[in-house]
């Protein structure tokens, strides 16, 4: 191209207006934006008593009855939160379980003490039961040079049915606490899946 395509005729004729910039440079500037501020503006808005009354036709105010419905709702949700609370978790369940396990009596009272979620008063009676089991366990394989330990030996030896009894008495409590947690988390569960209105 020559230089007087690119410039344009320079006879008299109107000249060429310059390109406009590509239409995504100019994609939401001027969107939504309202027009600048003047003075002359200002004339020309009307007020508040100028604009046209507009009548929007609206159903009827009623107030809303509380009926059965949302009622039962409402405390269906609130009465399955408050038992997801109480219920606790497998985490809790299992903590409490460790602690009970290793700490005896002063573990199971912290337990007690600290929780008060089902899964927590669970998972202590659990693990005080496998504890009773593992103190007997000790107490009937192992050799002790105490003689308080010695004679409790010799009398387990001595008297093998307290000995089975309490053996027992630990796997029964045990198994308890598991059942009791599984019950009551199957509870819960089927409070969830009851029908709202029931």
């Amino acid at each position: 191209m020559n230089r007087e395509e690119r410039e344009g005729p320079t006879d008299g004729a109107a000249p060429v207006p310059p390109e406009s910039p590509p239409a995504w440079s100019t994609l939401g500037q001027n969107i939504g934006t309202p027009p600048p501020y003047s003075d002359e503006n200002d004339n020309f808005l009307p007020s508040y008593e100028d604009l046209p009354q507009k009548k929007v036709d609206l159903p009827p105010y009623q107030e809303e009855q509380p009926g059965e419905e949302s009622f039962m709702r409402t405390h269906h949700v609130r009465d399955f939160m408050a038992a997801a609370d109480q219920l606790g978790t497998d985490s809790v369940f299992i903590l409490c379980f460790l602690i009970c396990f290793l700490f005896n009596w002063l573990g199971y009272i912290i337990c007690f003490c600290l929780f008060t979620s089902v899964a927590a008063r669970c998972g202590a009676i659990s693990g005080i039961g496998l504890n009773l089991v593992k103190l007997l366990l000790i107490l009937k394989r192992c050799t002790f040079e105490n003689p308080q330990m010695i004679q409790a030996q010799q009398y387990m030896q001595i008297h093998e049915i307290q000995y089975m009894l309490l053996m027992t008495l630990g796997l029964l409590v045990l198994v308890f606490g598991i059942l009791r947690y599984n019950s009551a988390k199957s509870a819960v569960r089927r409070t969830l899946l009851l029908p709202r209105y029931m």
